[in-house]
């Protein structure tokens, strides 16, 4: 489940108090939660999201050396009032009788099951769990969905493998490199080399690929990597009471407005861009390496050409020289 996400909002508590709960008792009344229309909630929004019907619930940090128990039978809102438990009975005092749950070092539970689906829609509210409205300050358990994180881990994937990818697209373009791994946050020293800013555009996209594909897609992409790159080389300024500043004139006061003001004003951009050209000494270097690179398998290319031509003309030579001695010996 992601991280910090509560397993019940406020909303929902609300909906509970005004469409999913009853009065129970006849010595005192009580108002607890409907199960079976809090069960068909969830039913249908797990549907419409198309999560998994199966919840495990497990300790967060197991202990080797001793087997976890807990209890749980209701919760009462502070700020609805609702009950949320499976009410049994009530004793002729007014006291409700609710029924245990028992959560030992793992529970499992499958929303198609009736029995187990109230048992969830109760325990969401149980404190030792992580991501309870009420949830104690260290929880003991978390909910595993396997399904979900499966979902994610794949999903994982495949914005991993786009931004391989779209790295490969500008592996011999210098310029779009070190300006987009500018643009990503990171420092590129003037000595850095082509396999430097490579490796470090595959380490970002490995460790952060849906950050790394939401940059590649922005729209102000080609603007916030020039002021990115501007700003590296010192050809942007900033000044803590004019802001961001380029040839004396003021760009915004923050990275976002600076941004904006580059794309409405190409000539301001184009100037910024004509200066990279001329000063960015990291993209320069990596020109003159990949010059050098190409030039060096140009020269590998061209000894290996000429080193085949003349084994071919070696074979055509021997083959040439066993014919004239057949001739020579049929002759005799």
């Amino acid at each position: 489940m992601e991280k910090n996400k509560l397993l019940v909002t406020i909303d929902e508590r609300r909906a509970i108090h005004k469409d999913m709960s009853y009065e129970f008792g006849t010595k005192i009344k009580h108002r607890v939660m409907d199960l079976e229309k809090v069960v068909d909630r969830i039913r249908a929004e797990r549907s419409r999201y198309s999560l998994s019907p199966y919840i495990e619930i497990k300790p967060i940090s197991p202990d080797m050396h001793k087997m976890p128990s807990r209890t749980s039978t209701f919760q009462k809102d502070p700020i609805t009032g609702v009950l949320y438990g499976i009410p049994i009975d009530q004793d002729e005092f007014g006291n409700m009788k609710w029924q245990k749950i028992q959560i030992g070092d793992n529970l499992s539970l499958s929303l198609d099951n009736n029995n187990e689906a109230k048992i969830w829609a109760v325990l969401r509210f149980c404190p030792d769990i992580k991501g309870s409205p009420f949830q104690m300050q260290n929880p003991y358990y978390e909910i595993y969905d396997p399904v979900e994180v499966a979902r994610n881990e794949m999903s994982e994937v495949e914005a991993m493998k786009k931004s391989f990818d779209r790295i490969d697209m500008v592996k011999q373009k210098p310029i779009e490199m070190v300006m987009f791994a500018r643009y990503l946050g990171e420092e590129i020293r003037e000595n850095a080399s082509f396999d430097i800013v490579y490796n470090t555009l595959l380490r970002f996209a490995r460790s952060y690929p849906v950050e790394f594909n939401r940059k590649w897609e922005s729209k102000s992409r080609s603007y916030g990597e020039r002021f990115a790159t501007a700003r590296a080389i010192g050809v942007v300024t900033q000044d803590i009471d004019r802001g961001f500043v380029f040839r004396n004139i003021p760009l915004g006061l923050t990275e976002e407005e600076a941004i904006r003001f580059l794309a409405k004003d190409m000539n301001i951009m184009n100037a910024i861009n004509d200066q990279i050209q001329e000063e960015d000494l990291v993209v320069i270097g990596m020109k003159k390496e990949l010059l050098y690179i190409d030039e060096k398998k140009k020269a590998k290319d061209k000894v290996e050409k000429e080193e085949a031509e003349l084994v071919e003309t070696e074979t055509v030579e021997i083959k040439s020289g066993k014919g004239t001695k057949k001739v020579q010996v049929d002759d005799f």
